[in-house]
């Protein structure tokens, strides 16, 4: 099957000739379940007889703290990504830019801003719930603490921001010792700022483990699905992965997340003993490095049709790098402050080319897509030389695509088609050999 755009029976759709239909998990009709459940629950909250706390975090953010103090986490980036998605992100940035935001910022911090300032939102119409407090992390970027700073001073609420140090070439005990210091203090700040005693230590510690053993199993969980994708053809492509990042980021820490995930790896399971791939044809096996296109997946949707599959992105991978161990129980604020120092914005650049090889001789790929995002210039950064390092050290073609995750008016379509196409054709000209140079 392909999809067409209406009434064109060449099947064009827009630059992009026969486009692959998507052949899309079933478990997705339990994730847009989950999706309404949470932002339905964050407006419960601050309703009128609602009793539950609102916290603004960052994606880098220490949110299981939250959680075991019954504060419920909101992901202002998620939320961009879902206006992307639904290609409404411009008239927020228009919006941010119009009040003085600088068009070269992030988008998805430009979409919030714009959806504060008008007070729209996708969501019904309305923007996100107010917050009671603001939690950043500064392992992502430092766009966020500006961003969290704007929101700060709009809703006139408390703002704690988790200083990070960068981890180029490792931690060092005195990082995640200083980092562990400030973990302590958020638990103070974060009930003090909604209005609650700081709870005993013992008491903390137990729910704090509890939900840190929740979030251990959907990263688990999440790394196992990755495995799944090792299979030839792959089960799941990009547009399932990127839009299963929903869980293990927005509900981390919670028996949903788990529920849920249990779900996918059946469900990829049975696919992987079927023989049933994400791609019809599967020709060419591809890793995909940065943030997705948000309001256009047919980039996707054509390469599937030319059987060449994303069988891994850095960024769904990050998700899962590291876990808790049963070790950490005996010091369960020392365990965060190590992992989410060591995400993947927050280390060097060698760090990050080890995870890239890894992950292509995982998946077996033939080729990389590096998505140059406008916003992200934390992630863009070094790509040219990721880029040089496939090709020179592991032998394989590498394609460099400039775009923005959700401001569309920093990309274009018709000439990132014309560079797909050569891409396709040094794949399909034997620049991805059979057994590409992985060992």
């Amino acid at each position: 099957m392909r999809r067409t755009s209406k009434g064109d029976p060449s099947g064009a759709t827009g630059p992009y000739p026969l486009l692959a239909a998507d052949r899309r998990l079933a478990s997705d009709r339990d994730l847009k379940g989950l999706i309404l459940k949470h932002y339905l629950g964050a407006y419960k909250a601050k309703g009128l007889l609602g009793r539950k706390p609102v916290a603004w975090v960052t994606s880098g953010a220490p949110v299981e703290i939250l959680l075991a103090l019954d504060i419920l986490p909101v992901y202002p980036e998620n939320y961009g990504a879902l206006i992307g998605s639904r290609k409404a992100a411009v008239a927020y940035c228009e919006e941010a830019e119009r009040a003085g935001y600088s068009q070269d910022l992030c988008s998805y911090a430009r979409t919030n801003i714009g959806s504060m300032l008008t007070g729209r939102g996708e969501l019904g119409g309305r923007p996100l719930p107010r917050p009671d407090l603001l939690v950043a992390a500064k392992n992502i970027c430092g766009v966020v603490v500006k961003w969290w700073e704007v929101t700060a001073r709009h809703f006139g609420c408390p703002l704690f921001i988790v200083d990070t140090p960068f981890a180029a070439d490792g931690l060092t005990s005195a990082q995640v010792a200083y980092v562990r210091g400030q973990l302590e203090e958020l638990i103070v700040f974060a009930s003090r700022a909604i209005h609650r005693p700081p709870p005993s230590r013992e008491a903390f510690e137990g729910r704090l483990l509890g939900v840190l053993e929740l979030t251990r199993q959907a990263t688990a969980l999440w790394q196992d699905i990755q495995v799944l994708r090792q299979a030839s053809p792959t089960p799941a492509s990009a547009l399932d992965m990127f839009t299963n990042l929903f869980p293990i980021v927005t509900l981390r820490g919670s028996a949903l997340c788990v529920e849920y995930y249990r779900k996918v790896r059946a469900e990829l399971a049975e696919r992987v003993g079927q023989g049933l791939g994400a791609v019809d044809g599967e020709r060419f096996r591809l890793i995909w490095d940065n943030i997705a296109i948000w309001y256009d997946f047919d980039l996707v949707r054509y390469l599937h049709a030319r059987g060449a599959a994303f069988v891994g992105e850095t960024y769904t991978d990050a998700w899962g790098v590291y876990q808790y161990r049963p070790e950490d129980a005996a010091d369960p604020l020392e365990a965060m402050a190590r992992l989410y120092s060591q995400v993947l914005l927050n280390v060097g650049l060698e760090v990050r080319k080890e995870r890239l090889f890894r992950m292509v001789r995982a998946q077996r790929a033939h080729g990389v897509v590096f998505h140059s995002c406008r916003s992200c210039k934390t992630y863009s950064l070094g790509q040219y030389d990721l880029s040089r390092a496939v090709r020179d050290e592991l032998g394989l073609p590498t394609l460099v695509i400039e775009a923005d995750m959700t401001d569309s008016r920093a990309f274009s379509a018709g000439p990132t088609k014309t560079r797909l196409d050569a891409f396709l054709e040094l794949l399909a000209a034997g620049s991805a050999p059979a057994s590409p140079n992985l060992a």
